[in-house]
């Protein structure tokens, strides 16, 4: 009897063991799939923000929406001077190691962290941080990471509120415009309880679907212009003859095709054109070396000196021309020497006699010279 009594209690030893054992595992694999299993080392990294807005320890903390670590404490900062400064901070623990690879590779330090919900309506909290790139570095222990906020349910609402005020604030205006028509002020008032501007109205679209029966039937000048066989040959000729033109203009027929297709004669015109460009760039260096008084051009029209010295020369020039006039009129007037030689009319006949004299005497000379050549000799 006291063996089966000892026999016993070991089944129920091993029985209770068994228990704890399976209670044990079962504790891990739940500590383990929450992500609260401390048997790890994690990195630690901070983040500020100005609100915790229901962050606890515990919360998830995700990279690119994938969970990487946890929120391990949450505490409030100092007051300071700058009511803009962040007022919560909120030390994270992130895993060492993301599909293998080691977290400082992915979380670097132009990574950013965002507070935010996991969804519209949810209560909790999560900080999901964005990947860093390779101009960042990896980050350190106690890292410090750059923080926003995503809107939430109270910013959503802040903005659902501002846009029914403007909702109502548009109902309104829309309310008095449409009591404003109603009474038939302004223009659309006039335009919808007018009976005149209706009448009119509708004076116009009898007459245009008068004018559209006259069309169809034949009658006047505008359907004759779109019935007529003859007008629609003559366009259509016009049209053939331009398509005509167009496709001996793109073959290089006739002078406007070769003026368009012609490759030398392009050639030669893109030449002229910058042969234009040069001269136009030398006159403006001559023009400009004009301006600047350099050259011959530029001093006869900056120098001072040669603009006296011109001067001078001209007001010589125009008093010798005024004397050269007054001589001018004083001999056409009979004064002086050359005066009486221009207007005498007796020293005119003797001058013309003395003329007449000596081709005589020449004459007489030639003919008889002895006659005025004789030498007589005396001897003493």
């Amino acid at each position: 009897m006291p063996a089966n009594k000892k026999k016993f209690g070991f089944r129920e030893v091993r029985v209770g063991l068994f228990v704890i054992i399976a209670i044990i595992v079962l504790v891990f694999l739940i500590l383990n799939a929450s992500g609260d299993i401390s048997f790890a080392r994690r990195l630690p990294v901070r983040a500020r923000f100005g609100n915790a807005d229901g962050l606890r320890p515990g919360s998830e903390v995700r990279l690119a929406g994938v969970r990487i670590g946890k929120v391990s404490e949450v505490r409030l900062l100092p007051a300071t001077d700058d009511p803009a400064s962040p007022r919560v901070e909120a030390a994270l623990a992130l895993d060492r190691t993301v599909d293998g690879k080691p977290v400082t590779e992915i979380v670097r330090t132009d990574s950013t962290a965002q507070l935010g919900s996991p969804s519209l309506l949810g209560s909790d909290k999560v900080i999901n941080i964005t990947p860093g790139t390779s101009l960042g570095q990896p980050i350190p222990e106690n890292f410090e990471l750059p923080s926003t906020t995503a809107e939430g349910i109270p910013q959503l609402t802040a903005s659902g509120t501002e846009l029914v005020e403007q909702l109502n604030k548009l109902s309104l205006q829309v309310t008095d415009i449409t009591q404003k028509v109603n009474e038939g002020r302004g223009t659309l008032g006039r335009f919808v309880n007018d009976e005149a501007f209706y009448n009119n109205l509708n004076a116009t679209v009898r007459d245009t679907q008068a004018v559209i029966r006259d069309i169809r039937t034949g009658q006047g000048s505008a359907a004759r212009l779109i019935n007529d066989p003859a007008l629609y040959n003559s366009l259509n000729g016009v049209s053939q003859s331009l398509q005509a033109i167009a496709e001996d203009l793109r073959a290089g027929r006739g002078t406007a095709g070769k003026l368009l297709t012609d490759e030398a004669l392009y050639n030669d015109a893109r030449a002229t054109i910058s042969r234009l460009n040069r001269s136009v760039d030398e006159i403006n260096t001559v023009v400009a070396d004009v301006r600047a008084g350099r050259g011959t051009a530029g001093k006869l029209l900056t120098d001072e000196q040669l603009y006296n010295d011109a001067r001078a020369a001209i007001s010589r020039f125009n008093t010798s021309a005024e004397r050269i006039d007054n001589l001018v009129t004083g001999i056409q007037r009979g004064e002086g020497t050359l005066g009486k030689l221009v207007t005498d009319e007796q020293l005119y006949n003797n001058v013309n006699q003395l003329s007449s004299e000596s081709v005589k005497l020449l004459y007489d000379f030639r003919q008889n010279p002895k006659k005025y050549l004789t030498v007589r000799f005396s001897i003493f």
